[in-house]
């Protein structure tokens, strides 16, 4: 039941977006050039970042510029800021909260940088952030958000062992978020994969070095 009533609210912000917030949102983030877009995604220690940086490097030795990248939830403003803490705690609230300004922070990072200054523009941790949600309601989300929200056909899943990317996370340090235990990683990575399969996504095995990771990446964008 409970559900059923978050499908349905989900619908009706859907319905409300189209007709009066999303028409001027689109004009600030569909210009006449739009950037090379590049998503780069997976789970908590799947290596996102690094590759990102690796996707920089490489296409600026290749003549693009600006080559920007925007990881979330980003520390530069209060919906990220708000995220990480949210993150960073426990129980259901925390949760909603989480998603909340998660959603909020990577829409702040479209109307602010989806331009044609922005040549390249790399996100590290996208859509798959609907995977926090309840499994019942990821697909829902995920279709939801990928009809109103930009896509590409550049878009990378890394697909980690939670044992391999459980050690990354201890070798990083710092705080730990909410989903960063093993039975966590396992629910996370079995909601990306289920939403991968059926979507537009590159597949890559991010158990190995990064160097081996990053070849993969390399052919598809070659």
């Amino acid at each position: 039941m409970a559900s059923l009533k978050l499908s349905l609210i989900f619908l009706l912000i859907r319905n409300k977006i189209k007709k009066t917030l999303f028409a001027n949102f689109l004009l600030m983030i569909k210009p006449q050039k739009r950037p090379l877009f590049i998503i780069v995604d997976g789970g908590d220690g799947s290596g996102k970042d690094t590759q990102a940086k690796l996707i920089v490097k490489y296409l600026t030795s290749k003549k693009f510029s600006p080559v920007r990248i925007r990881s979330h939830p980003a520390l530069d403003n209060r919906f990220g800021r708000r995220a990480k803490e949210a993150l960073e705690s426990e129980g259901t609230k925390a949760l909603i909260l989480a998603a909340f300004f998660y959603i909020l922070d990577v829409i702040r990072s479209l109307v602010k940088y989806y331009r044609h200054e922005e040549e390249v523009l790399i996100f590290s941790r996208y859509l798959l952030g609907v995977c926090y949600l309840p499994r019942s309601l990821v697909m829902f989300g995920y279709s939801f958000f990928s009809s109103l929200l930009p896509t590409s056909e550049y878009s990378f899943f890394l697909d980690v062992d939670p044992r391999v990317a459980r050690e990354r996370i201890a070798q990083r340090g710092g705080v730990e978020e909410m989903f960063e235990t093993i039975p966590k990683l396992k629910k996370m990575q079995h909601k990306m994969n289920h939403v991968t399969r059926y979507h537009q996504w590159h597949r890559i095995d991010g158990n190995g070095s990064p160097s081996q990771v990053w070849a993969q990446i390399k052919a598809v964008i070659d």
